[in-house]
C-alpha cells in the first residue's frame, strides 16, 4: 500500500461520469501535493507543470512501455489466445518506444509529418470545412462529433493515408474501440477484445493499401513511410503497420475531439469569439489557448523504470505515474487566471501537443485543420447553441472527448 498526503482521490475509471468535474478535481488534487497516489487506478499523479515537463525532458527513470497494465483484465495466460494481434503489435508503435527507439523511429517519420505535406493539404481541408458546414447550414441542427468534426477530419486522415473516403464510416467504430481499449484507466476484457477486432480490421486494411505502394509508390503517407531511411535503416514490416494504426485513429480522432470540445467552449464565451474572428493574425495562439483551457490532451501515463524518490514518496519499478497534462495546462503558477479562456495569454508554456521526447509528431497537420476550421465556423454561424443537457463523455483519460453533442447552428 502505497501513502501520500491526504487528498481528493479523484476516479480515473469514472471519467466518462465525471466529465468537466475531473478538471476540478485534478486542481484539487495538484494543489494538495506534486505526487499523490490514487486509489481507483493504484498508481501515481503528478499534475504541476514544472513537474510534468520534467518528466517529459527525459530525464527521469519514467518509461513509455506502459500497456502492460492495460491488458490487466486478461490473464497472462490467456492474452496470446483473446488479443495476439495487441501482443504482437503494441511493442512497434512509436508512442510505446522509449529513447534510442523512439529517437530512430522518430528521425525515420518527421518528414511524413513535415511542413510540405501539411501545406499540400491545406485547399483539400479548407475545401472539406466548406462543404461539411453548407450541409450543417442546411441542416440547422446537427450531431457535431460525427456530422462535422469526424466528417472533416476523417476525410483529412485518409487523404493524407492515400486511403478511400470509403473508410470513413469503418472511422468511429475503429476509434471508439482503440481509444477505449488503450486510453482507459483499466478497460475490461470485452474493451480489450474489441481493440483487438479492429486491430484486426484495421491491419487487413493496410496488408493490403502497403503492398499495393510497394508495387506501385506514390506521393501519399504510406509511399513516403515505405521510402523512409536513415543512412542504411529504414522502418520494419510491424513498425509501419503501428505508424498507420496511429495516425489512422490518433491522426484525426485527437483534432476532432479538440475541435468539439473547444467548440462547446466558444459556445459558451462570446468574448472568445469575438476575439477569435476579430484578430485573424493570432490564429495560432487563440488554438493553443483553447486546447489548454479544454484540456483534450489529459494525461499520459509511464511506467517506473527503476525505483527513486520524487518529492519525497518513493517510486517503486514498475509503478505507473499518471503525468496529468490537464492540472499541468491549468496551474496558477504558470499560468495567469487558468480557469478563464484569455486569447491574448502567451502560450509558449502549453502543453496540449504534449512536450520533450513526445511532442506530438502530428501538430502541423492538427493546427492546420484547427486554424482553418474555427474562422471558418464562427464567420458562418453565431450563436452555436449546445442542445444537450449533459455533455456525453467518453470513458478515455488519455484524451478526452464526447461520444455525441447536438447542436444547433444559426447562421449570421
Amino acid at each position: 500500500m502505497q501513502t501520500s498526503s491526504a487528498a481528493p482521490n479523484v476516479d480515473l475509471i469514472r471519467a466518462a461520469e465525471l466529465g468537466n468535474e475531473l478538471l476540478v478535481q485534478l486542481n484539487a488534487v495538484r494543489e494538495t501535493a506534486p505526487v499523490v497516489w490514487n486509489e481507483s487506478v493504484n498508481g501515481w499523479i503528478v499534475a504541476r507543470h514544472a513537474d510534468v515537463q520534467l518528466a517529459f525532458s527525459g530525464k527521469l527513470p519514467l518509461s513509455n512501455h506502459r500497456f502492460g497494465r492495460t491488458l490487466s483484465a486478461i490473464p497472462e495466460n490467456e492474452r496470446a489466445r483473446r488479443i495476439p494481434l495487441m501482443l504482437e503489435t503494441l511493442p512497434h508503435w512509436i508512442v510505446n518506444s522509449d529513447p534510442p527507439e523512439h529517437t530512430r523511429l522518430r528521425k525515420l517519420l518527421v518528414r511524413a509529418f513535415g511542413r510540405k505535406v501539411v501545406e499540400d493539404m491545406r485547399p483539400f481541408a479548407r475545401e472539406t470545412i466548406g462543404r461539411v458546414l453548407d450541409q450543417a447550414a442546411a441542416r440547422r441542427e446537427v450531431e457535431f462529433v460525427n456530422d462535422i468534426a469526424r466528417a472533416i477530419t476523417g476525410r483529412v486522415i485518409l487523404r493524407v493515408l492515400g486511403l478511400s473516403e470509403d473508410h470513413l464510416v469503418r472511422m468511429p467504430e475503429w476509434s471508439a474501440n482503440l481509444n477505449n481499449g488503450l486510453g482507459s484507466a483499466q478497460p475490461p476484457m470485452e474493451t480489450l477484445e474489441a481493440t483487438e477486432r479492429s486491430l484486426r480490421e484495421m491491419k487487413a486494411l493496410f496488408d493490403d493499401e502497403i503492398a499495393r505502394r510497394r508495387r506501385n509508390p506514390t506521393e501519399d503517407f504510406l509511399s513516403q513511410m515505405l521510402l523512409a531511411r536513415e543512412g542504411a535503416d529504414q522502418l520494419s514490416e510491424e513498425e509501419i503497420l503501428g505508424v498507420c494504426y496511429v495516425v489512422l485513429i490518433a491522426g484525426h480522432d485527437t483534432t476532432m475531439n479538440t475541435m468539439v470540445l473547444d467548440t462547446v467552449a466558444l459556445a459558451n464565451d462570446a468574448a472568445a469569439r469575438r476575439y477569435l474572428l476579430e484578430h485573424p493574425e493570432e490564429i495560432g495562439n487563440c488554438i493553443m489557448e483553447l486546447g489548454r483551457y479544454t484540456a483534450m490532451s489529459t494525461t499520459m501515463p509511464r511506467i517506473v523504470a527503476e525505483s527513486f524518490e520524487w518529492h519525497g514518496q518513493q517510486l517503486r519499478k514498475g509503478d505507473v505515474v499518471f503525468l496529468m497534462i490537464a492540472g499541468a495546462n491549468r496551474d496558477p503558477r504558470t499560468f495567469a487566471n487558468p480557469e478563464s479562456i484569455d486569447m491574448r495569454r502567451p502560450t509558449d508554456q502549453v502543453m496540449a501537443f504534449g512536450s520533450g521526447l513526445h511532442h506530438c509528431i502530428g501538430h502541423l497537420l492538427a493546427k492546420m485543420q484547427l486554424s482553418e476550421f474555427f474562422p471558418e465556423l464562427l464567420r458562418r454561424f453565431d450563436p452555436i447553441e449546445i442542445l444537450d443537457a449533459r455533455l456525453d463523455f467518453s470513458p478515455s483519460i488519455s484524451q478526452r472527448g464526447l461520444e455525441s453533442l447536438h447542436v444547433r447552428m444559426n447562421p449570421r
